[in-house]
């Protein structure tokens, strides 16, 4: 059992008369970091509010430290829960609003002080004490909110979607606060969010929530790299699945036959994955591939190609990508090639 930090077992939550979380069971070490994601309605903030203390469990144990809070109020369990928006109090200056934890628990002046002078200073914000909250920018008010939920030393720290309400320029802002903020005061955190970018950049692990349970929980290099399940691997976006059959080491499928990837051991029909970035469009006028299309985002350019009835999106050079109607080759990188269970 994980030292300190957070343990999750056997949780189970009702959605009403819908279909809940059931058979939820993970663990957050102290100073580490987990990204829960999934679709929205998949009960991402419902498990969050849970370990909270927010939402009432049917069955399961939440341990906070070395302490089962399963039973105990929000204010008792050692975790902290903000939310996505947070609102500071509008009455108390910021250095107020973070010091609000610790005159609760009276705790001495001259600590409450100086722990906020630290917090202040740790979130980039060391001369704001006096300031009130309607003065701040909306990034400054998520890092003080961040400096009054460290402030009580929390042994969880649960948050919402913390940077989905800011701007490109604010996340950062906020990211590199939070991250600060746990790497001095080492709590457990976990935190939910739609973005899988955001939880690949944050998280040590990212746990998948699909149809009410974790379909795999993982960091971000091996979640990536080997999904545990076509619906995981659909979930995350990848495109480019080929039915095929693996057959003396190798996988048959319509774009060709592939050698099976080191340390597969995979047999029968399967469905292959290619990842877009292990699929190169080659100009070639005699090609075996036509393009259908070009797909241009922030990440880069990619192109969206046919061959032998199976459509592809293979990645292009920014200097030479092709137009629609054009025929190409393709260059497949079989090493990266991801094999497999087709869904039942």
């Amino acid at each position: 059992m994980t030292t300190g930090g957070l343990v999750v077992g056997g949780l189970e939550i009702g959605f009403g008369d819908a279909p809940g979380l059931r058979a939820i069971s993970f663990s957050v070490a102290r100073a580490e970091r987990v990204a829960v994601v999934g679709a929205s309605g998949s009960g991402k903030t419902t498990l969050l509010r849970a370990v909270a203390g927010l939402v009432p469990i049917h069955r399961g144990t939440v341990v906070v430290g070395s302490r089962d809070v399963t039973r105990l109020p929000p204010e008792l369990r050692g975790a902290v829960y903000l939310h996505q928006s947070p609102v500071l109090f509008p009455h108390l200056t910021v250095g107020e609003n973070v010091a609000f934890a610790l005159r609760l628990r009276r705790v001495p002046e001259r600590e409450t002080l100086k722990r906020v002078q630290e917090l202040l200073t740790a979130v980039g914000l060391p001369d704001f004490a006096p300031r009130a909250p309607r003065s701040l920018s909306g990034g400054q008010r998520h890092r003080v909110a961040l400096a009054r939920a460290v402030a009580a030393a929390p042994e969880v720290l649960l948050l919402d979607e913390p940077l989905s309400a800011l701007d490109p320029t604010l996340r950062d802002e906020v990211r590199v606060a939070l991250l600060g903020l746990q790497a001095e005061y080492s709590p457990a955190l976990l935190l939910v969010t739609h973005d899988l970018d955001e939880a690949a950049l944050m998280a040590d692990r990212i746990a998948v929530l699909l149809n009410g349970t974790l379909a795999q929980v993982a960091p971000p290099a091996e979640l990536f790299q080997r999904p545990d399940s076509l619906a995981v691997a659909r979930f995350l976006g990848m495109r480019n699945e080929i039915p095929g059959r693996v057959r003396s080491g190798r996988f048959e499928c319509a774009l060709g036959s592939f050698p099976v990837p080191a340390g597969i051991s995979a047999a029968g029909e399967l469905v292959g994955i290619i990842p877009v970035d292990a699929v190169d469009v080659v100009p070639s006028p005699s090609g075996s591939a036509r393009v259908l299309g070009v797909i241009h985002r922030v990440q880069g350019t990619s192109v969206l190609v046919s061959r032998n009835g199976v459509e592809l999106e293979a990645r292009a050079a920014a200097s030479s990508t092709p137009k629609a109607g054009e025929t190409v080759d393709l260059r497949i990188y079989p090493e990266r090639l991801i094999l497999l269970p087709a869904i039942a």
